[in-house]
């Protein structure tokens, strides 16, 4: 049991290493001209905040180190999980509050909607059947990842913030994909398309223990990511 539990660590952590990122789609001003009300979907709080530990140096020793390796982010997720939400910390709350006033910042007057989704990590497929109570678009995110990472065996070991966001903007009446991204915080692969933003070091870890000793700096590590994205967001959809 604990060789499978190591093996889908590793397939998991193959999986996020190896995996292709989102079109990325600039907006186009004259699109957004035309878009005055914004249907904003609210974001789904992620099943888990996680601890990837792919600065481990197990995963250069073939599948036996990965499965260490994938251990150890198992381990490390499960309490950093913990911590996130025994200090009461909702990211998807705070998505969708500080995207609210961006949005109005921007320009946009906002709808805030609720829409049922299969799958919180993905972003809806078909926007046809949502009630944006008359916007003339509809802002999607979704959270494909938060939490910390470690990055490279040799070159970055230590623990960063890391959040891997999706985003698109559609038209309500064409079901035009206006303006989609997707956002790589903290942690960087360059297998992965999208737009990178770097973590403070002020929110860098030296290692597992470090990270799990300041739970307060671990939580603010994360909100900083979410204010990150979402002034990215904001600045790309100024009009």
């Amino acid at each position: 049991m604990q060789a499978l539990t190591r093996f889908t660590a590793v397939i998991t952590l193959m999986t996020l290493l190896a995996g292709c990122g989102a079109t990325k789609m600039a907006v186009r001003p004259e699109a957004t001209r035309q878009v005055q009300t914004v249907a904003l979907i609210k974001i789904s709080e992620p099943d888990a905040y996680v601890a990837n530990d792919f600065g481990n140096p197990g995963m250069m020793f073939g599948a036996i180190g990965g499965a260490v390796a994938g251990s150890s982010s198992a381990n490390a997720g499960k309490n950093l999980d913990q911590i996130v939400k025994e200090a009461r910390y909702d990211a998807g709350d705070h998505f969708t509050n500080l995207l609210r006033k961006r949005l109005a910042a921007a320009g946009y007057r906002v709808n805030l909607i609720e829409v049922p989704r299969e799958k919180k990590v993905k972003l809806l497929e078909d926007y046809s059947s949502v009630d944006t109570g008359g916007a003339d678009a509809v802002l999607d995110l979704a959270i494909e990842s938060i939490g910390y990472a470690t990055e490279h065996p040799m070159f970055s070991r230590h623990w960063r913030p890391a959040s891997q966001i999706l985003v698109a903007l559609v038209d309500s009446r064409s079901g035009e994909k206006l303006y989609s991204d997707k956002f790589m915080y903290g942690y960087h692969n360059p297998l992965m398309s999208g737009t990178d933003i770097e973590a403070p070091t002020t929110y860098h870890f030296k290692d597992k223990d470090a990270l799990f000793a300041d739970s307060d700096k671990l939580v603010s590590g994360i909100r900083h990511s979410v204010e990150a994205v979402t002034q990215e967001i904001e600045k790309n959809l100024q009009k």
